[in-house]
């Protein structure tokens, strides 16, 4: 969709929640909530309370699958119910029943990346297919954990110490092995990819939107949607201000959207970070010709 007008107060405020939200203890950030928060950069009369329902919904037609009374949905699994019986019930609901599917006609749609917009449509990425399967079981009372591995996201749950499942939403829900996991992205990457053990374990709540939001950035960039762009750049400086790349990313946006004084306090925060980058002397050349203009102007 072209990129409409932003309402800078409404973004604004949106933006301080964001922030109120994720500055708190890690493991108690609402990952829906953040969700909403995102979609609100495209969508500022987003009801957060359509989402929650429709969420509730889909979990109390699991629940009727596995014999739970629909009104009484479990804070915590019950001891007599199996995880791979819930697992099976969600697959069942999820993507027999609804149809739920990865979106590989139109991956790059932005709509891809917001919940509201997953659940209405029937279709995803993974990452936000990934959300809307944990939270469906976690309303179950069954956690499960976002695996981030490159080039696909995937959901885990792990069984024990030494066992962990891995769910391809992407592909309706497919159950794999690790080695499953790895051949799957050797496939991916070309047979090019050296692995590392650190990615099949489950990502922090920031991570997962660190992620979700780096995916947005890099459709509005190349759509050349820049107000949105840097929105985002916004909430991902916030919650990595240290990270160099987040730092030369939005300041490359504000360039494009001549916001030339803060593109360059941007990329001379990239530069400090990051003084052996590659792509120093372009970044020094940005700053020299930003210089020029905001001379010009003056």
């Amino acid at each position: 969709m072209a990129e409409q007008p932003i309402d800078p107060i409404a973004q604004q405020r949106a933006l301080q929640a964001f922030e109120a939200l994720t500055t708190c203890d890690d493991a108690v950030i609402d990952l829906v909530q953040a969700a909403f928060l995102i979609a609100r950069i495209e969508y500022p009369d987003l009801d957060i309370a359509v989402t929650i329902g429709q969420l509730d919904a889909l979990a109390r037609r699991v629940g009727m699958l596995l014999g739970l009374a629909a009104e009484h949905l479990p804070i915590s699994l019950p001891p007599t119910l199996a995880p791979w019986a819930v697992i099976k019930a969600v697959n069942t609901v999820l993507f027999e029943q609804e149809g739920f599917h990865g979106n590989k006609g139109d991956y790059y749609n932005s709509a891809n990346s917001f919940l509201h917009k997953v659940l209405e449509d029937h279709t995803g990425i993974p990452i936000t297919l990934a959300l809307l399967y944990m939270e469906v079981c976690k309303r179950l009372g069954l956690s499960m954990d976002g695996i981030g591995l490159p080039l696909h996201f995937m959901v885990g749950y792990r069984f024990s110490q030494d066992s962990r499942l891995y769910i391809d939403v992407f592909h309706d829900g497919e159950l794999l092995s690790e080695q499953e996991c790895r051949e799957r992205i050797f496939q991916l990457a070309g047979g090019r990819i050296k692995f590392h053990r650190q990615w099949f374990e489950p990502i922090s709540h920031k991570q997962f939107l660190i992620r979700m939001l780096s995916n947005l950035k890099h459709i509005y960039i190349h759509n050349e949607h820049y107000h949105y762009a840097l929105a985002v750049c916004e909430r991902l400086v916030m919650l990595s201000p240290e990270t160099a790349s987040e730092r030369r990313d939005r300041g490359i946006v504000h360039l494009h959207l001549k916001h030339y004084g803060r593109a360059r306090q941007d990329l001379k925060k990239y530069i400090e970070l990051a003084p052996l980058a590659q792509d120093r002397e372009e970044i020094l050349t940005h700053i020299k010709t930003i210089n020029q203009t905001i001379a010009m102007l003056n």
